[in-house]
Parts: structure tokens; C-alpha cells; sequence
């Protein structure tokens, strides 16, 4: 029904992706077809399935970016440095580890910082 163009417009304009966007239109589309009658609440209650996904969107993009640093080598492997920490590793077996498999030189100090900084806890 819709090209690949007017579904990105559409998208755009309702600051979702082309998957948020389909996932918002199925959803919809299940809704409406369980009432026989459009009403305006009808209608207006898929703004709230709108709301939703968008409120889902920020809370995934708050929790990928809730750690603090302005290391852009940090910011890349983040994920990898709190696992290691996490199982044990020190800030040297990390500047290792990072070292051998990524070819990334990064400092004990600034790994410290990044973990005290942020309170990261070994589990």
C-alpha cells in the first residue's frame, strides 16, 4: 500500500523508525478491527499505542546511555569493559584484554575513573 519513501516520511514525522512505525501499524490495526464502529475515542486511543512506543524507545536509549564519559574508546567498548569488571577483571586484565583482542590502547587510570564514576559493582 505504501512505498519505502512515504513510510520513512511517515516515520520522520512521528520520530520513529521504519520497524516502530510497522509495529505501531500492526498494533493499530489489531485495535481497530476489534471495534465494528470508529468513534473519535477510537481513534484517539491509538495515540496512546503511539505514546507507548515512543515512551519504550526512550527508555531503551536512557539505559544505553546512563553511564558517564567522554572517552570515545570508553564509550565504544563500554559494554565489553563492564562484563570483564563485572566477572573480576581488573582494570590492568581489561587494559590487556582490550589490548589484545581490539588493538586499543587505553590507560588503567581511565578505566578506573569510568568505573568509579559511574559505580559500577562487581555482581
Amino acid at each position: 500500500m505504501f512505498n519505502d519513501t512515504r513510510l520513512k516520511n511517515y516515520a520522520q514525522l512521528l520520530g520513529l523508525n521504519i520497524e516502530e512505525l510497522d509495529i505501531f501499524m500492526r498494533r493499530y490495526k489489531g485495535y481497530l478491527s476489534k471495534h465494528p464502529e470508529i468513534t473519535k475515542n477510537v481513534l484517539i486511543n491509538g495515540l496512546f499505542i503511539l505514546d507507548e512506543i515512543v515512551a519504550n524507545k526512550w527508555a531503551d536509549e536512557a539505559n544505553k546511555i546512563k553511564y558517564k564519559t567522554k572517552n570515545l574508546l570508553i564509550i565504544k567498548y563500554q559494554e565489553e569493559i563492564i562484563e570483564l569488571y563485572r566477572k573480576g577483571a581488573g582494570s590492568i586484565s581489561i587494559v590487556n584484554h582490550l589490548k589484545l583482542n581490539h588493538k586499543v590502547t587505553l590507560s588503567k587510570s581511565s578505566i578506573d575513573r569510568f568505573i568509579k564514576a559511574n559505580n559500577i559493582m562487581r555482581s
